[in-house]
């Protein structure tokens, strides 16, 4: 696809293959960051640090331009069928609007036997940072379960 709209989780974003370079690109990625990825404003340092030392050559080699586009090296990779080999105690967490939709995340917990599940209200995939009490005590809780 060269330019057109895209689905992408709470709707639809312009794309056109400009790379990182184009501001309507950037400003459709950063607009779904800040709905999908981490809802805090601003954000934490510890975010801002980890996208200004993340290596985006590594991200782009392996997954491509963005979310929207995955054109490397994982663009084919698939593990869902192999979710029933875990066999160890196993928490499968995010948040409501996080960009692994609830639904994925559900589905994963399903397919790992004995697995828990969670979601997060009012929370994206930075849940842990979003809502950091009811985070550790989820994540105690299963702690002290399986200990």
């Amino acid at each position: 696809m060269s330019e057109g709209y895209i689905d992408v989780p709470g709707g639809k974003v312009w794309y056109r293959e400009v790379g990182e370079e184009g501001p309507e690109y950037q400003a459709a990625i950063l607009g779904f960051y800040r709905e999908h990825f981490c809802r805090l404003d601003p954000w934490p340092e510890c975010l801002e640090r980890s996208f200004a030392e993340s290596g985006a050559h590594v991200y782009h080699v392996m997954n491509g331009p963005s979310e929207f586009s995955v054109t490397g090296s994982l663009k084919d990779w698939e593990v869902m069928d192999r979710l029933g080999e875990i066999t160890i105690p196993t928490l499968v967490v995010g948040g409501r609007y996080d960009e692994c939709r609830p639904a994925h995340l559900e589905e994963m917990h399903r397919r790992i036997p004995g697995s828990r599940f969670a979601i997060l209200e009012d929370a994206s995939h930075l849940c842990f940072a979003e809502r950091p009490a009811e985070f550790a005590a989820l994540v105690n809780s299963f702690l002290d379960e399986t200990e």
